[in-house]
């Protein structure tokens, strides 16, 4: 297996991307060990050692430039696949997301298609599938909007002559703004006005130079006559944020876990202290006030419910249910399996004692920024507001974000009743 070796040794010349990996979508956090890089995708257990196959590595130099050379966490969305023949490796072929720690991954965006923004001049701008709620500072408040998406239709704003804003709303240029290829979506207000309120997403990358933080989306918005532009993030649904394995197991006490199924099925197995397994089925269903309902059936057909809370870190806290499974109050951790071969628990190998010394021969180099890129962006992309100021890379060994220790006997009983229920 080769590793990238970031101390010490100049930079080998990129790779050509191996044609059969299989391609994904990927969010975790990199670290530093050992002088090589290893990824964990959100939410999971297992760790992958990195191949860093991108375009002047730049993965790799991103991770030196966000970490100051101290092997913590760095929270990237890229695009890769595990190479079979070099065990599994995972190979980076894409960088899209750069910025934030462990914590970022429970910061989703839920119930939103995007999240576009701006430090300069400050504006939010949550685009949902009706509507788009703007918060600014120039007009200062806060501006629901009634839109639809209307990709791929002509505007006829984009032959008019606008105000474009730059750096803030009084220093401002009159320019022409042409239709752009790379746009992805299109946000207009419908309810008719002269100056109308339009938002586009453009698969650009965009660059906060404040933080450094890389977003694959530029965003452009006119707002109130006015042309703004900043950065954007892609939302998710609430309901595929939900999907996956639960895990709850106190000392001396029975060991619990289920599987959230997309086809809201709740698959639920108990193991008691002598080892014996009860497997129970139901139903689960998102609540508008945020909380889970379960209607399950026990090992005797009887029906009960069970209530939960949902944390912002994605684990689910019991408010009522079956007394006879868990006490109320018990805390279920999310797993969500990554679908990558291989991977191994990180526990045994060790951080490199003090990281990359400054000064430190090496020969990367931070990518420079590309022509069209915007410098605009808020850290409201990336965390919530309510962690912004606290939120520190050490929070990956915290137990609000820590994976699962995931007993491999409770997911085959999991796994062997799903295969039954399907089959029903």
């Amino acid at each position: 297996m080769t590793l990238i070796s970031l101390v010490g040794c100049a930079v080998e010349k990129t790779q050509p991307f191996p044609s059969q990996i299989a391609l994904q979508n990927l969010a975790g956090v990199v670290v530093e060990r050992a002088g090589a890089l290893w990824f964990q995708p959100c939410n999971e257990r297992l760790w992958w050692p990195v191949q860093d196959n991108t375009a002047q590595q730049e993965l790799t130099a991103f991770y030196r430039k966000f970490t100051l050379l101290r092997s913590e966490a760095l929270y990237v969305e890229l695009i890769g696949g595990t190479d079979p023949q070099q065990d599994n490796m995972l190979r980076v072929k894409t960088v899209e997301t750069v910025g934030g720690t462990a914590q970022t991954c429970n910061f989703r965006l839920e119930g939103l298609q995007y999240r576009a923004a701006s430090s300069d001049p400050v504006w939010v701008a949550d685009i949902m599938a009706d509507q788009v709620i703007v918060k600014s500072v120039t007009p200062a408040g806060s501006y629901r909007f009634r839109t639809a998406n209307e990709t791929g239709k002509d505007s006829p704003a984009d032959r008019d002559t606008l105000t474009r804003s730059r750096g803030t709303a009084e220093d401002s240029e009159s320019t022409a703004v042409q239709p752009d290829s790379a746009v992805v979506a299109v946000y207009r207000e419908t309810q008719p006005t002269k100056r109308p309120l339009e938002i586009k997403i453009l698969q650009r990358r965009c660059n906060d130079a404040a933080t450094g933080t890389v977003l694959p989306f530029t965003a452009e918005m006119r707002f109130f006559g006015r042309l703004y532009r900043g950065c954007a993030r892609k939302g998710h649904p609430v309901s595929s944020e939900i999907y996956g394995f639960y895990w709850y197991q106190p000392p001396g006490r029975a060991q619990v876990m289920f599987k959230l199924s997309a086809d809201q099925r709740v698959q639920l197995v108990t193991r008691d202290a002598g080892g014996k397994t009860v497997a129970e089925r139901g139903r689960w269903q998102y609540l508008q006030s945020g909380k889970l309902i379960f209607s399950m059936r026990d090992a005797a057909q009887q029906e009960y419910l069970m209530l939960f809370s949902r944390e912002a870190d994605g684990q689910l806290v019991l408010q009522t249910g079956s007394e006879h499974l868990v006490s109320y109050g018990a805390t279920f951790k999310l797993w969500r399996p990554s679908g990558l071969s291989g991977g191994q628990l990180l526990s045994n190998l060790p951080a490199t004692a003090k990281g990359i010394e400054p000064g430190a021969s090496t020969d990367y180099m931070v990518p420079e920024t590309a022509s069209g890129e915007q410098h605009q962006a808020s850290s409201s992309l990336m965390q919530s507001p309510e962690t912004q100021s606290t939120v520190k890379p050490s929070l990956l060994t915290s137990p609000q974000v820590q994976a699962a220790d995931i007993d491999d006997e409770l997911l085959h009983e999991i796994i062997v009743n799903d295969a039954a229920a399907g089959a029903e």
